[in-house]
């Protein structure tokens, strides 16, 4: 019985020592993760259950130091120091309020007592350090000296290896801070806070894949941290995952003491997670604070945009461009602008934001489309066509593009013949002559054959796309208008294959327009040989009559077909 009595005497030691552990930690966690405010809840309970602990006193004196408060700090140090006066860290703590302060003989002094009170102590040498680096105003060339006294001590002590990094990284020394916090890590395999900062380090140069381990390893070792859900959160968000950024946002939020910074970016992870009320609700309280914060215009701008509040997105954004740095602006600055401007008709204005966030990123396809788009329905067909050729540069689909890119040549053309056949009536009805035509018309068949070799090219990626022969012998056509040349012939013969091979009755109306171009070609060939060979004349007339014919099996009622027949004075066909 006494023996089961003190296994369980022993066993709840054991539980009560790792809860006091666990407490004893958390409250470190809080000051490791900045969260201060907590801290100084978390250290006051228990000064409440031990008024006499000196690691307390030490720690809420800490928590003063980082809230800025270097009176209740001393008072705590000094409390401690009191209760024992041998312990070097209330010394520790005296000096750092003394540097502070700005009194470098008193911390000078402090700090070398405390360094004589435990000579052999690593801790001491490491808070020493630590504190010089980290608070506010620190004192790096103290902290060195301290820091390399402790490394002399004990090299192996992992913390100095983290105080060693967190001094790199305010040189901006990122790759030397790396090495410092995997020295840490090599030295204590369980150092969370090491894995953590690393983790940073490695979202910093965009090392995308080891900042993911080692911040899930931090968390895997202490799932009682905060700031490591918004560091992970950080770089969820950096590579475009951002349902996995709002998941680690929001553990970090209902930990964590959040700032402004914090709700603006979480609110703009909302955004890309399509969540626009709660984005947009999120701001509000923000903006109440600041309504002249230039990021929470743009993200308004954006939302405004998504929702189609259209008008008020541009008053977001138009305030924005007029108080954010220029020399901070983003792609999608001017992608947004430009697609809401376009939204209320101001196309002019939108091809110029469109052409600002192409020069500040010239890889963006879904950018240079809207251009395009927007320049076509301007009737700015040649320009559209010069966009849609950088789509191409920057991966667009060739045959597709090649396409567009053939067809706004065509529609370009065509405002120029239009141009053309105006002036040709005037030289008729007003019997003067227009030294422009030349040009005009030059100009036309310029475009008209751009497109063509657009359509050429559609042609040679596919040729099983019917659309491109057919194109090709539009243009051609055109081009070609009494048929001496064999280009649109062969176009349309090879578009005909194509139907014919499938189901014809699908391309009813484009296997009717092969048809027509393939008997006048034929009826004009029979008429240009027929006073040189009779036989290859009514051969060839035959032979357009056919395609005619098969029109009206089609068709019946297809106006152009009668006419001919009517014209040839021959019987019409009947269905079989």
């Amino acid at each position: 019985m006494k023996r089961s009595l003190f296994s369980l005497l022993g066993l709840l030691f054991f539980v009560v020592a790792g809860f006091a552990q666990q407490n004893t930690n958390q409250g470190q966690n809080f000051l490791d993760d900045h969260q201060y405010h907590q801290a100084r809840g978390f250290y006051l309970n228990r000064l409440k259950a031990s008024p006499n602990d000196i690691k307390t006193l030490c720690s809420l004196g800490d928590t003063y130091l980082y809230l800025q408060n270097p009176d209740s700090a001393r008072l705590m140090y000094q409390q401690a120091s009191t209760i024992d006066p041998k312990s070097p860290f209330p010394l520790v703590g005296l000096g750092k309020v003394a540097m502070y302060k700005g009194e470098k003989v008193s911390e000078l002094d402090f700090f070398e007592k405390a360094r004589r009170a435990d000579k052999k102590n690593p801790e001491v040498f490491y808070t020493i350090a630590h504190g010089c680096f980290d608070l506010a105003r620190n004192d790096t060339a103290t902290g060195n000296r301290f820091l390399a006294l402790g490394m002399e001590l004990n090299s192996k002590y992992a913390p100095f290896h983290i105080v060693t990094g967190d001094y790199e990284l305010l040189k901006h020394k990122f790759g030397a801070a790396s090495n410092a916090y995997e020295r840490a890590i090599f030295f204590d395999p369980n150092y969370a806070l090491a894995y953590r900062k690393l983790g940073v380090i490695h979202t910093l140069a965009r090392a995308n894949r080891d900042a993911l381990n080692a911040l899930a390893k931090s968390i895997e070792l202490n799932t009682d941290q905060i700031l490591v859900y918004k560091n992970l959160g950080d770089l969820y968000y950096g590579i475009g995952r951002y349902a996995e950024a709002e998941k680690n946002y929001d553990i970090y939020i209902s930990r964590g003491e959040v700032n402004n910074d914090d709700k603006e970016r979480y609110a703009i992870i909302l955004f890309f997670n399509k969540k626009y009320a709660e984005s947009e609700k999120l701001l509000d309280q923000i903006m109440k604070q600041n309504s002249d914060e230039s990021v929470l215009l743009r993200v308004r701008g954006y939302i405004a945009f998504e929702t189609g509040e259209y008008a008020k997105g541009i008053e977001y954004l138009s305030k924005f461009f007029k108080i954010h740095d220029p020399e901070k602006n983003i792609t999608s600055d001017y992608v947004y602008y430009g697609r809401l401007l376009q939204k209320v008709g101001k196309d002019t204005l939108a091809i110029a934001n469109y052409n600002k966030a192409l020069e500040m990123d010239s890889t963006k396809t879904e950018i240079y489309e809207d251009l395009a788009k927007l320049y076509a329905g301007n009737k700015m067909h040649s320009e559209a066509a010069r966009v849609y050729k950088k789509m191409i540069d920057n991966g667009a689909d060739k045959v597709n593009t090649s396409f567009t890119i053939g067809k706004e040549y065509y529609f370009e053309g065509e405002k120029y013949r239009m141009k053309y056949d105006s002036l040709m009536n005037m030289q008729v009805t007003k019997r003067i002559p227009f030294t422009d035509s030349v040009a005009v018309n030059d100009t036309k068949r310029m475009f008209f054959q751009k497109a063509d070799s657009s359509f050429t090219q559609v042609t040679i990626l596919n040729d099983k796309y019917a659309g491109g022969f057919i194109w090709r012998g539009r243009m051609n056509s055109m081009l070609d208008p009494e048929a001496t040349g064999t280009l649109a012939k062969e176009a349309y013969e090879k578009a005909l294959a194509i139907f014919e091979a499938g189901d014809p009755t699908k391309n009813r109306k484009t296997v009717i327009e092969c048809y027509k171009y393939l008997g006048s070609y034929y009826f004009l060939e029979s008429e240009r040989v027929l006073k040189t060979d009779k036989k290859q004349s009514e051969t060839l007339k035959q032979t357009s009559i056919d395609f005619w014919r098969k029109i009206l099996l089609i068709d019946p009622a297809d106006d152009k077909a009668l006419e001919v027949f009517k014209k040839l004075k021959i019987p019409l066909p009947t269905a079989n």
